[in-house]
């Protein structure tokens, strides 16, 4: 058993934030909506903001430059969606950007015409989804994004249901951290947010060269497995391995022991397909570790993504307990043993 925890678990959580979130139009290269409500909470929270180009945005605290490691804690701001690739009389053809699945059924949909959103019907083109149609719209113009409409709604108080979780709900967590980290002594938290994780991926790269962080620990999304005994309401999960990260088992081990003595929730998860920002760091040349600390959904990338309220609220948990210099986990100096 572990000893009781001296980061007590969030009584409630703030929820208008991902709610805000949830409904931003933000497909790749399009995440301007996202991107601000970002930079707006960050400053109100009092911290610095940096605009990397378009490809990235990330905040520090003021007087944060210390002797300590540099924690870099991102997520990425783009969800998958569409893109208008024919404008014929009758019906626009739309092309998925990313890997947004929208099933056999239409489902309500938004247009985002010169900064306007229009609630659109997406309907299936053909069998493999890579293309959706829906109706014209006033000035649309080749290139122009749908997404689906978000419509977030809480079930017995448990699971909320929305599109988008993947990533947005990292984002928010994002703003979370910088209402309620106090001064790290020793230890300097940056908080960055990425463009096109979804298609691509060009945001993280930036992000790591300007940040050149010690550590990183990467927010996202990943899938409900009953094989792996990864459910929602379990705790996040961190991942040991997929196709950009591999943990080895002395960190894996470390991280678990320090998770287990607080009495942090967290499961684990193994597999060799899809994948975080977190590779863009190691390409970087960046000799820290990155973990990827991720929330479990349902449905990813569907209109009905749903995940466990209880994980948000240790998901912030399991982050504060990391950045508390005072933790004494080693996790952001791991290196060879002579």
């Amino acid at each position: 058993m572990g000893s009781l925890s001296p980061y007590p678990p969030q009584k409630s959580l703030p929820m208008d934030d991902l709610h805000d979130l949830l409904r931003c139009h933000s497909t790749p290269g399009d995440e301007d909506e996202v991107a601000r409500y970002l930079l707006n909470g960050w400053e109100k929270a009092g911290w610095r903001t940096f605009s990397h180009g378009r490809h990235a945005i990330s905040a520090r605290r003021p007087d944060s430059a210390g002797s300590g490691p540099t924690v870099l804690v991102c997520a990425h701001m783009d969800s998958p969606g569409y893109s208008v690739e024919q404008i014929n009389q009758d019906e626009l053809v739309l092309v998925r950007l990313g890997g947004t699945r929208l099933g056999e059924h239409p489902a309500a949909g938004v247009l985002k015409v010169n900064g306007k959103h229009h609630r659109v019907a997406l309907h299936p083109l053909d069998d493999d989804g890579d293309r959706c149609r829906t109706v014209p719209v006033k000035g649309v113009r080749h290139g122009d994004r749908a997404c689906f409409l978000a419509d977030p709604a809480v079930a017995d108080g448990r699971f909320l249901s929305s599109p988008f979780l993947d990533n947005r709900s990292g984002c928010w967590a994002l703003l979370q951290l910088a209402r309620t980290l106090g001064e790290k002594q020793g230890l300097n938290v940056v908080l960055g947010a990425t463009t096109c994780e979804e298609i691509g991926g060009f945001g993280a790269p930036v992000l790591a060269r300007a940040v050149r962080p010690d550590a990183v620990v990467c927010l996202d999304a990943t899938y409900e497995d009953e094989a792996q005994s990864v459910r929602l309401g379990g705790g996040p999960v961190l991942t040991l391995s997929d196709a950009s990260v591999i943990l080895g088992c002395e960190p894996r081990d470390r991280f678990l022991a320090f998770c287990k003595k607080h009495s942090l929730p967290v499961q684990t998860e193994v597999y060799n397909y899809s994948g975080t920002d977190a590779r863009a760091f190691p390409h970087a040349g960046l000799s820290g570790p990155a973990y990827a600390l991720l929330l479990p959904t349902r449905g990813n990338h569907t209109p009905t993504e749903t995940a466990h309220v209880d994980d948000l609220g240790t998901w912030l948990d399991v982050l504060r307990a990391l950045l508390d210099p005072a933790a004494r986990h080693g996790l952001w100096d791991l290196s060879f043993a002579p």
